[in-house]
This record gives structure tokens, sequence and C-alpha cells, in this order.
């Protein structure tokens, strides 16, 4: 089966979702409070969720089912990825667009360097994972 690929407008978004979720790793010194970005009219919003990893994404992917209007989303959330082996740390962004029939999965690792003070820094490039039903 052909699988289309995602939309320019669907990885440009998720991108950005993504950046921001390093960059608040990079500048926390991790790990990452999960959160959900929603678009609506133009204007988007940002909402974290502080508790267990698992409920913090639950409780992210309610927020985007309950909003209406909504033309992109995405969750975001700290895990891990296993690579060739190799288990590291990652960011990972979920993102729908009004209109794709699947959401993109997509991950980016990151190390923490130092002993005494944290330094967190990516690793690699961002990579499209997997592909999803969409959020909404």
């Amino acid at each position: 089966m052909l699988v289309a690929q995602p939309s320019e407008d669907l990885m440009t978004f998720a991108l950005g979702a993504l950046e921001h979720a390093t960059g608040s790793v990079v500048d926390s010194g991790g790990p990452l409070v999960p959160f959900a970005m929603i678009e609506v009219d133009g204007n988007m919003s940002l909402t974290r969720f502080v508790g267990e990893l698992a409920e913090g994404q639950q409780k992210a992917r309610e927020a985007i089912s309950a909003s209406t209007g909504v033309t992109r989303a995405a969750v975001a959330w700290d895990g891990y990825l296993t690579l060739d082996g190799q288990r590291t740390d990652a960011v990972f962004v979920e993102a729908s667009a009004i209109g794709d029939l699947e959401s993109v999965v997509l991950a980016q690792r990151y190390e923490i360097a130092g002993r005494r003070r944290k330094r967190v820094q990516a690793i690699d490039i961002a990579a499209l994972i997997s592909r999803q039903q969409p959020l909404f």
C-alpha cells in the first residue's frame, strides 16, 4: 500500500514543535514536561501538563480533542529511542494538520553531558519515526 508523503504544512508545524521541545530540554537540562500545541484560526497556544509522563501525554491529547476549530496540533513528550540496539534520551512530537490522513511522529535524540553542571545537547538530526492516526 502506497502511503502519501506528509504535507509540507504538517512537517513544518511538526518540526517547529520539535524545535521548541528540544530547546526546552536544552534550556532546562531536561526532562521535557509534556505539552500540547494547538492552532485555531491562525492563533497558536501551548499548554504544558505537569505530572507523570503518561498522564501528561494523555492530558495533552485530551486538550486537543476538546478544542474546536483546530487546524494543526501537536503533542510533545520526553522518552527513549532505541537505534541499532542503543537506547538514548529523546524528545518526541506527534503532529496532525486538518485534512491530512495521518499524523507524523518525529524524534530528536539528545545526550546529557557534564558531571556537576548538566549540559544537554541534541544528537544528529530529527527523524520521522512513524505515522499514526490523526490527533483530531
